[in-house]
């Protein structure tokens, strides 16, 4: 029988694995909240710091720390997946110029754009992360 190192997928501490699963859902929950938030403090420097731009070089930044730290690509993946989906839930992205999408058209944009957000930024995070874990050590 061969065994599979999934050190690289799952990362090298269980325990740091779960904690950034607990991470995970506490950034879907908080970039549900995100846009409306930034649209409520309506203060010039953070909407332009923070917007899409900002949004992302923030989520990168965080999973280049993930990776750095415990080095699992799944959970790179789910941590950009939550924070995409969570924000197109709140309708962040989504350009109305009608009425808006029904539930199940929404949560469609959310689990395709969460697709798409892992793979991009999930990835490149990761690859960050890991390539300065290497060199460091």
């Amino acid at each position: 029988m061969v065994t599979a190192d999934t050190d690289t997928l799952f990362g090298r501490n269980e325990r740091g694995t779960k904690r950034w699963g607990l991470g995970v859902v506490v950034l879907f929950s908080a970039s549900l909240v995100y846009f409306a938030a930034v649209k409520l403090v309506n203060y010039p420097s953070v909407h332009l710091v923070l917007w899409w731009e900002g949004y992302a070089v923030l989520l990168v930044a965080l999973i280049t720390g993930q990776a750095y730290s415990n080095g699992g690509l799944v959970v790179s993946w789910l941590l950009a997946f939550g924070a995409v989906a969570g924000v197109i839930l709140n309708y962040g992205g989504i350009g109305l110029t009608g009425s808006g999408p029904g539930v199940l058209e929404l949560l469609g944009f959310a689990i395709v754009g969460g697709c798409i957000g892992a793979a991009i930024l999930g990835t490149l995070g990761f690859g960050i992360g890991a390539a300065v874990r290497r060199v460091a050590t």
